[in-house]
């Protein structure tokens, strides 16, 4: 343990934060008595709801503590100004015990800032009992707890994938199994599910630091960023979803791929390495089982195959050029039939065990219904929406919402192909500089993916902000994003309510603020710096 008495200090102080939020959380979270419909200001006289507004209060008071606390940590970790020289103030080790300690609080806490495990339970229960998740909806499934559950989604069908669905579901049997009363039945199954999602945490532990070594990148920064961070505290360990396994197997996934292949060639060793690679895909391919947009990383995944693979292959005299190209086609294309067999064996394999087909993907339309500026397509929809209304049409609202989602998605391709393009290119480059070129793509494309959908929720940033954690080096670009973790980690009251569901006309008009000073930095930077700089290093 690290001996200065100011990191006791900032270990304990966010201990204390989380032990405050976790209060607060009794009264003002997502508990199973609590109306699942409730806006910011409960029903009733003040009289009668004055714990909820303690209850808000300290769990905002104990989150805002937490935040500054982890933003002082993070300013231990910044290198000293000379060259070659790491981080010393703080271990890995230390890191990873101040995180576990900041967590327990909530471990023994309701549920905060969203009802979706609530949803889960209840996904399970009907699955259970011989519903199909994917035709109905929990209410009409008779599942016992549907009135945790928030109206607009009790009759509609799940979106997720048959992993998460026989998780859920064996996660309600074992909880039947040990209780005998719904609420019992119910805590035990949001003590399971918790532990679920500290599974999910524990494949971060391991493969963020991985990556980040693998990339030339402090393990310590890319732990600090990615795995013990507010955004976590508040989404995986307090709001216990789904998206904390996607998150480790995805990870699992690109450490396998990123893993140093073997200095000379055997057919030992190639056989090891296929495993290597066939374990890669079969993360892949469960984490898709999932949620479907986990099926954006495969690309990655095998691209990062591809830098080890063809380092291996091309040998001590090998230089840039048509071998090297050759190279790496051959690379890839190993890497590409072993990765999708694993994927393809993990997913049927699983849709085959469960029964559970691919009426999910049907039922992911359901999710649009949803309408906040959390989506950049879906703010300036609704901005240009606002301004129709103004002018007269205010039927036109749903279709400038409709278009803009279209255009969105148009963006989206464009992007992530282009992404994905710039990936295959750092693949030429050996070694760390390689990996990092493709993981900073991978989590590129992972954050266009959330803002460019139709609907964002804060916990769909969890996954590309760990890739880039283990990838980004540059001091001034972690900082970048853990501003982005500061501002989703407040996007959301501990009841589930959304802020922006509570600020639609503001929200709107700061995504078209936003957009326009995005294309206005864009052109500026773009004619005055060379392609070369200000890139993610």
């Amino acid at each position: 343990m690290p001996g200065p008495v100011h990191l006791v200090r900032l270990r304990m102080a966010g201990l204390a934060a989380t032990t405050l939020m976790a209060v607060g959380a009794y009264w003002a979270g997502a508990t199973p008595d609590a109306d699942p419909d409730a806006a910011l200001r409960p029903a009733g006289p003040l009289a009668d709801s004055w714990p909820y507004w303690l209850g808000l209060a300290g769990w905002l008071t104990g989150l805002i503590a937490l935040i500054v606390t982890w933003w002082r940590l993070g300013g231990r970790l910044r290198p000293p100004p000379v060259s070659g020289a790491l981080p010393g103030s703080v271990s890995l080790r230390w890191l990873l015990g101040t995180g576990a300690l900041w967590a327990v609080p909530l471990l023994v806490a309701p549920p905060m800032g969203s009802r979706d495990v609530y949803a889960y339970a209840c996904q399970g229960a009907v699955w259970l009992d011989g519903t199909d998740p994917y035709v109905e909806g929990v209410a009409a499934g008779g599942c016992p707890w549907v009135e945790t559950v928030p109206p607009l989604w009790r009759d509609t069908p799940t979106p997720y994938g048959p992993l998460a669905v026989a998780l859920a579901g064996a996660v309600v049997a074992v909880a039947r199994m040990v209780a005998t009363s719904t609420d019992g039945q119910l805590l035990v199954a949001l003590g399971l599910f918790r532990a679920v999602a500290l599974a999910g945490s524990l494949l971060v532990a391991g493969y963020v630091p991985r990556l980040a070594r693998l990339c030339g990148v402090d393990p310590v920064a890319a732990a600090w960023l990615g795995l013990v961070s507010p955004l976590v505290a508040v989404h995986v360990v307090a709001g216990v979803h789904n998206d904390a396994l996607l998150v480790g197997l995805l990870l699992a996934a690109l450490g396998m791929a990123a893993d140093r292949p073997p200095s000379c060639q055997t057919r030992e060793r190639a056989l090891r390495r296929h495993i290597v690679l066939v374990g890669a895909g079969a993360a892949v391919g469960l984490a898709i089982a999932i949620k479907v947009t986990a099926l954006v990383a495969l690309p990655f995944v095998i691209l990062l195959a591809t830098v080890a693979g063809s380092r291996s292959q091309a040998g001590p005299g090998t230089t840039v050029g048509t071998p090297r190209s050759r190279a790496r086609l051959g690379a890839a294309a190993r890497a590409s039939g072993v990765v999708l067999a694993g994927a393809v064996l993990a997913f049927a394999g699983l849709s085959l065990v469960t029964g559970l087909g691919l009426g999910w993907l049907g039922a992911l339309r359901d999710t649009g219904e949803l309408v906040q500026w959390t989506s950049l397509p879906t703010g300036l929809g609704m901005s240009a929406g606002y301004l129709l209304r103004l002018v007269g049409r205010p039927e036109a609202f749903d279709s400038a919402v409709t278009v803009a989602r279209v255009l969105g998605f148009a963006t989206l391709a464009a992007v992530s192909a282009a992404l994905v393009v710039r990936a295959w290119r750092a693949t030429a480059e050996p070694g760390a500089p390689g990996r990092r070129g493709v993981l900073v793509a991978a989590g590129s494309t992972l954050a266009a993916l959330a803002l460019l959908s139709p609907v964002f929720y804060p916990w769909y940033g969890l996954t590309a902000i760990a890739v880039l954690a283990g990838a980004v080096a540059d001091h001034r670009w972690q900082r970048r994003l853990a501003g982005v973790v500061v501002v989703l980690s407040l996007l959301v009251l501990p009841n589930g309510q959304g802020v922006a569901a509570l600020t639609k006309l503001p929200g709107a008009l700061l995504d078209v603020v936003l957009v326009v000073a995005l294309i206005v930095v864009t052109v500026r930077r773009g004619a005055g710096k060379s392609p070369s700089q200000g890139k993610m290093r």
